[in-house]
């Protein structure tokens, strides 16, 4: 399911998956939209903070808030990579 947050931030739920294959979706993601990107020529980066959690942390507005601090820190540190982190 994907979800636009507001602006130029999105969501995206993967219910069911691992560990491996949330990193390797959003990777595919990233990799399709640089190359949409590259041939509309638009100037254009994807930062991307992905967690996956194994354990609810007490609300959904929890959850959005981890996610866009890792996308923040990618921001921070250069843009247009994929921090990923486990919530236990």
């Amino acid at each position: 399911m994907v979800a636009r947050l507001g602006g130029d931030e999105f969501g995206v739920l993967l219910p069911a998956a691992t560990e491996n294959s949330a990193l390797a979706a959003m990777k595919r993601m990233k990799e399709h939209f640089l190359k949409e990107s590259k041939k509309r020529k638009w100037p254009v980066s994807f930062s991307m903070g992905l967690v996956l959690f194994k354990k609810h942390p007490g609300s959904v507005d929890e959850m959005i808030k981890r996610a866009d601090n890792l996308m923040y820190t990618v921001k921070n540190s250069g843009k247009n990579d994929i921090k990923f982190t486990i919530y236990q």
